[in-house]
């Protein structure tokens, strides 16, 4: 418990000082209007970062749920041939063990390459297309940070995806799809974002979000949803039964609430005004970043519906729940001064709040905390 608060602290402080200097940087721009004004780098949120890539990369074995695990699976892959060509792992992370094993077979350098990947993808992306580098700070610290110690394969494709992403929106399309595919070698459930160079040119209005929400609603209600899944993904169906149906109904409504809560902050910014900077950089119309960022948003908040059937489908919703580190907070950065201070404020505390009891009364749901080092093993 230790461990937690004084990571939150720290991460709290970083997100104050970064928050202290964009301010300055901003009011220097306000007096300066010359082409040699400073920029905010995100000095603050990267150094931050880093700490928390440090904590990543070499973490004991014990912290993440799957941690161990990648160990053994490395050791397989290097040492076993026949185990690389029959094990269930998609080929391009069998690739990546096998090449960091040209070089070392400690196994922690597995642990070690992946995570630098990750943080430093993530880096770039946030410097790109966040408006607000402090509260994204916050929101990768409580969105990805716990992800990042436990789903290595689905980070790693989730890193992949942001790529993709940068590319989408500059209008980049085979690049776009090239990195799709590289993320679905790391983990095949990325393969659902081949769409994502399309939501530009889909409509989304109200008609639509109420449309597909009753959908899903249908799906989830009845039988359809699993007739389904034995069609296009019999290799799931396990997932139907046992401890991924039927149970965890307080997370999944949290997350729903949640989920829908940012859709409506988000969707009332992108609706009401021409400046649609949500989507962050880029070179699309303001109605294809609408579209886009409509899209994914509420793709996260009615997918978790599916999750009351089957509780596993908030790790696929973790791939759209991840864009919320830039679109929240730019699109909060458009609400009027007051009301956004108090949005942040809100979302901000009840998230943290919800982080604490869980880790207090669900602390199997993810063993980040207490944190030891590999070499305390």
């Amino acid at each position: 418990m230790t461990h937690l608060l004084l990571l939150t602290a720290f991460v709290l402080i970083f997100a104050y000082l970064q928050s202290r200097r964009s301010r300055k940087i901003a009011y220097y721009n306000g007096r300066c209007q010359t082409q040699n004004a400073r920029k905010d780098k995100g000095t603050y949120m990267t150094v931050a970062l880093l700490v928390m890539m440090f904590l990543a990369m070499f973490r004991g074995i014990n912290v993440g749920n799957d941690t161990e695990e990648y160990h053994k699976i490395f050791i397989n892959i290097i040492t076993n041939p026949d185990y690389a060509n029959t094990t269930r792992y998609e080929i391009g992370y069998v690739f990546l063990n096998k090449l960091v094993g040209k070089f070392t077979s400690e196994s922690q350098a597995i642990i070690i390459v992946t995570s630098a990947i990750v943080y430093l993808i993530f880096i770039w992306f946030l410097r790109r297309h966040s408006g607000n580098y402090a509260l994204s700070l916050i929101f990768f610290f409580l969105f990805v940070f716990g992800a990042s110690l436990t789903m290595i394969r689905q980070e790693l494709a989730i890193a992949f995806l942001l790529i993709a992403y940068d590319r989408c929106v500059n209008k980049r399309i085979i690049a776009s799809y090239i990195w799709i595919v590289i993320a679905a070698l790391f983990h095949s459930s990325a393969i659902i974002f081949l769409v994502m160079p399309l939501l530009p040119y889909l409509r989304f209005d109200k008609s639509v979000a109420v449309f597909v929400a009753g959908v899903v609603t249908v799906l989830t209600a009845t039988n359809l949803l699993f007739r389904i899944f034995d069609v296009i993904a019999p290799q799931y169906s396990h997932y139907f039964g046992g401890k991924y149906s039927g149970t965890g109904f307080l997370a999944i409504t949290y997350q729903l609430i949640r989920n829908f809560v940012f859709f409506c902050l988000i969707f009332y910014v992108v609706s009401k005004t021409q400046d649609n900077s949500v989507a962050g950089k880029s070179l699309l119309k303001s109605n294809q970043k609408s579209n886009m960022v409509g899209w994914i948003v509420f793709v996260s908040a009615a997918g978790l519906i599916f999750g009351y059937r089957i509780n596993l489908i908030d790790r696929i919703i973790t791939y759209f729940n991840t864009f919320y580190i830039i679109f929240l907070p730019n699109a909060l950065n458009k609400y009027a001064k007051k009301t956004a201070l108090l949005l942040k404020t809100a979302i901000v505390g009840i998230m943290i709040a919800y982080t604490i009891v869980t880790h207090i009364f669900r602390p199997e749901w993810n063993t980040i905390y207490p944190y030891e080092f590999f070499w305390q093993d």
